[in-house]
């Protein structure tokens, strides 16, 4: 097996993905966060407009620590934020409603 020079590695290491695979990895992402149906709860019941953390907890029908994991891969995700105490979904957030 020939060696690798070290700045290749260096260059592999720092290599960006490109269009195709960064949308292959959207698309993962996306069907990760259908997958599961307390995101998909808490997609349908922000809907498009909005509820407070109390609402939509209630809506999941989930403990604080549960809401919190599943927001927090919402939020970065970018498929929901949050807007004074309201929690509203994204541009991507509305994508995924409408695939439900």
């Amino acid at each position: 097996m020939p060696e690798i020079s070290e700045d290749e590695l260096e260059a592999m290491l720092e290599r960006r993905p490109t269009v195709r695979e960064a949308k292959v990895d959207d698309h993962a992402l996306m069907v990760k966060a259908l997958e599961h149906p307390v995101r998909r709860k808490m997609i349908k019941a922000v809907g498009v407009f909005g509820k407070t953390k109390g609402e939509l907890q209630k809506e999941a029908g989930v403990d604080d620590t549960l809401f919190n994991f599943q927001t927090d891969f919402l939020i970065k995700g970018n498929y929901i934020k949050i807007e004074g105490e309201t929690y509203r979904l994204t541009d991507r957030g509305l994508v995924l409603l409408s695939n439900i």
